[in-house]
């Protein structure tokens, strides 16, 4: 257990709040399809804008000091202070988790914990088994009811008020 995060170029770990995750097995084709997807999505908005998005694998240090360390599946970055050679040093913006078996608990309960203590303002949830996305605004470490979208609706960004991204062709 000796190793860190950054360490290793064949395994990927996570550190949040003193515990190491091991993040096999690695994630299957429709998990990894819904990234691309959603990825393509914020990097064409993004194109020539401040702000910029960073799929997994891609460390993001949510408390360097602590060693608070997560590999969220998208990472969308406003600051570019925050943007290292290593990764994301400091909160981000809006953080994408696209659930699996193995990560489903772990995302939904200690990593939106995380997210909202850390100050991230938006962190969305995706779960490719029942083709629904939850949507959680934070706002002064406040925990609110998530906005539920279906596979038929379309997700307004709430960082970025006109983009607009249609679920449907993410779960296809």
């Amino acid at each position: 257990m000796g190793k860190r995060p950054i360490e290793s170029e064949f395994e990927r770990w996570e550190k949040i709040d003193g515990v190491i995750y091991d993040m096999t097995p690695p994630p299957s084709s429709q998990h990894q399809a819904i990234v691309g997807s959603l990825f393509g999505e914020f990097y064409n908005y993004l194109k020539g804008k401040q702000c910029k998005a960073f799929p997994a694998p891609f460390g993001v240090w949510l408390d360097e000091e602590n060693d608070i360390y997560v590999e969220p599946d998208i990472t969308v970055i406003c600051d570019p202070t925050k943007i290292h050679k290593k990764g994301c040093v400091g909160v981000p913006d809006l953080v994408v988790e696209v659930l699996s078996p193995s990560t489903a608990l772990k995302d939904k309960r200690i990593k939106l914990k995380r997210y909202r203590l850390s100050g991230v303002h938006e962190y969305w949830i995706v779960d490719p088994f029942n083709q629904i996305m939850e949507v959680y605004s934070f706002s002064e470490n406040l925990f609110a009811e998530p906005q539920i979208y279906g596979k038929e609706e379309n997700v307004r960004v709430a960082l970025f008020p006109d983009m607009e991204i249609n679920l449907g062709e993410i779960f296809n």
